[in-house]
């Protein structure tokens, strides 16, 4: 596995393909479909402009020529998972998520994101997030989001995370923490099903619950981790995907200004249903809307696409196993003003799809699929 090293020029454009996984049903017999790469529907639409991802490409060996640092050739894994070698060649564990910046877009171009995420609360916002496992479909839950910045080491509770995620070293000096406080917990107006009677009540446990997500002070992230409140374990999937909702869309921004068509791409350490990845999200800003710089609002499109570090899942009811294929994208919108480390609105849909094999049964094809959709949204 340690030869597969993705770049990030050569991970931009496997982002490109965009292909879904050929899962088979469960059975008894070798899955071939499981060694093989997947192929690609003819009729499925690049995620990413392959021009974007072209200049992505040259940006990014142009930057790493000026640093005279090593290009490596690597290229993406087939089957999705890099191996912690690999990982830890792409972005150490505990590092910070990093920016190449594509293009600065055309004139007039605005600053986006906080110079510095400074202690202190921050404003209030609204979540929505629905989860669908396999044939399972969890209740779609409304939060109220009460967040506070504080510096790193500041955190008197320390929300958990699972054991298989690195903790990041000791804080560094100007390290912040996002702390979510997730409040008013309640079924939204829309479901995917009938809800039993005794729903609302159990939702309402998860009130209490907290997302962490430990910073550098532009908005990099470093860490995330959230807790748990009540003892539905049931719904702890909605505070994971409520805090991996909030990494994918409470972004780092380039410290130059920007205008439309600017692109740029974010490599970050992240969790998706608690298993380690590396993401990389290419970010494009398609408008700035209206034109006076007092109310101009950013319209962000974001795809994001993400490789396993370790080769199982830490799903509960799975038994040990070897996860053989593993995909994983999302796609986003970001609505933000300039100078703002939080976006007014945002919406994300993420989905991933594997294949593992039991340990004692290695014939036998596990497909696991799962999907978050999240609506955020921030006062002003």
């Amino acid at each position: 596995m340690s030869s597969c090293v993705i770049s990030g020029a050569r991970a931009l454009r496997f982002i490109a393909v965009g292909a879904l996984l050929a899962l088979g049903a469960c059975k008894d017999e070798p899955p071939p479909a499981a060694e093989a790469p997947a192929e690609v529907p003819a009729e499925k639409k690049p995620a990413v402009d392959p021009k974007i991802a072209n200049a992505m490409a040259a940006a990014e060996a142009s930057a790493r020529s000026e640093s005279n640092t090593a290009s490596n050739p690597g290229a993406p894994p087939p089957n999705g998972i890099l191996g912690t070698d690999a990982a830890a060649r792409e972005l150490a564990a505990g590092a910070a998520a990093t920016i190449v910046l594509g293009g600065e877009g055309s004139s007039p171009r605005v600053q986006l994101g906080a110079e510095r995420r400074a202690p202190g609360t921050a404003p209030a916002g609204k979540l929505s997030v629905s989860y669908r496992s396999g044939g399972s479909v969890m209740p779609t839950i409304e939060f109220d989001l009460k967040p506070k910045l504080a510096l790193a080491g500041a955190s008197a509770q320390p929300a958990t995370q699972p054991a298989s995620v690195p903790s990041a070293p000791a804080a560094s000096e100007g390290n912040v923490i996002l702390s979510v406080a997730l409040a008013g917990a309640r079924p939204a107006e829309n479901q995917p099903g009938r809800l039993p009677e005794n729903a609302r009540a159990e939702i309402a446990k998860l009130n209490g619950s907290t997302i962490e997500l430990v910073t550098q002070p532009n908005g990099a992230l470093i860490e995330q981790r959230q807790k748990l409140s009540g003892n539905n374990a049931d719904l702890e999937p909605i505070v994971t995907g409520s805090s991996e909702a909030l990494a994918s869309l409470v972004l780092p921004y380039p410290n130059v200004p920007v205008g439309v068509g600017a692109f740029w791409m974010i490599k970050s350490r992240e969790t998706l249903n608690g298993a380690p990845v590396i993401a990389y999200r290419m970010v494009k800003l398609t408008e700035l809307s209206p034109a006076a710089a007092s109310a101009t609002v950013a319209k962000l499109s974001v795809n994001t696409r993400r490789y396993l570090i370790e080769s199982s899942l830490p799903e509960a009811g799975l038994p040990p196993h070897q996860v053989r294929r593993f995909e994983s994208e999302g796609e986003a919108t970001i609505s933000i003003k300039p100078g703002s480390a939080f976006p007014e609105s945002a919406d994300t849909v993420d989905r991933f799809q594997a294949l593992a094999t039991p340990n004692d049964r290695p014939n036998q094809a596990m497909p696991i699929r799962s999907e978050l959709s999240a609506n955020l949204s921030f006062q002003r």
